[in-house]
């Protein structure tokens, strides 16, 4: 806890720290009832009589349940501009900002690096172009001949172009990225021979495997990249469109 004011204990007002603020609103989340409420919320506001009917709760457990929510700066009350009897229980705009880390993540040119730069690493950086606009290229500790015929085809199927798939190793990479991305266990473990700043994310080869391997790869680096798309720069990333 950090403290503002230093005239004495009658001026000292504690303040908490941001993981503190994110620790007290996944607490208040984590109770069933209470994400009942804010699932009721997400779409509309709900009178507390609507609330006790939709969530099958208690006049006074509903009433514990969005104090504990209130002060978490989950939602608020306020009472009808039309008939002053009535209040309103509402899912603050705010509410889920911030709830997870927004880690920096550096500008400029992001490559993605594999084994052989045949199906995930491409696939990544074609990801990451198509949602973000941003640079990227992918390079291959071993390369392998050519790209992986399968990983076009499904590459094809969601939109992306793989024309100009080749692989290449390390070295035809000439400038110095920003970022690293290591998509493959082996090439993460071995080290990279670039100075910058790296992630690994720990991705199954789909080589040998049937189409669903394929798509299943796909599925998991489009959400990885979304993430990181969304850790980026913002002015690079708002008003991108959100591919389906």
């Amino acid at each position: 806890m950090r403290r503002s004011g230093t005239s004495g204990p009658s001026s000292t007002v504690e303040e908490p720290s941001a993981a503190e603020a994110r620790a007290v609103r996944f607490a208040a989340l984590g109770d069933p009832q209470r994400l009942a409420i804010v699932d009721a919320l997400l779409l509309g506001d709900r009178t507390p009589t609507e609330l006790q009917r939709d969530c099958g709760l208690a006049s006074s457990l509903l009433a514990f349940h969005l104090d504990v929510l209130e002060s978490a700066g989950l939602v608020s009350r306020h009472r009808s501009q039309g008939d002053g009897r009535r209040r309103y229980v509402v899912l603050r705009s705010d509410a889920f900002d911030g709830l997870l880390p927004a880690p920096a993540v550096p500008d400029g040119p992001v490559v993605f690096v594999c084994t052989r730069n045949a199906a995930r690493s491409q696939l990544a950086a074609a990801l990451w172009r198509r949602r973000t606009g941003r640079s990227a290229r992918s390079a291959g500790r071993h390369p392998a001949v050519a790209a992986d015929p399968l990983a076009m085809e499904v590459a094809a199927a969601h939109g992306l172009d793989p024309s100009g798939w080749r692989p290449v190793g390390y070295e035809a990479i000439d400038d110095v990225p920003a970022l690293v991305v290591s998509v493959c266990d082996r090439t993460g473990e071995a080290g990279l021979p670039w100075s910058a700043p790296v992630l690994h994310w720990s991705v199954p080869d789909p080589a040998g495997g049937d189409r669903r391997a394929y798509e299943a790869t796909v599925t998991e680096l489009e959400h990885r990249v979304r993430r990181l798309a969304l850790a980026s720069a913002p002015s690079r990333v708002d008003g991108m469109a959100d591919p389906a």
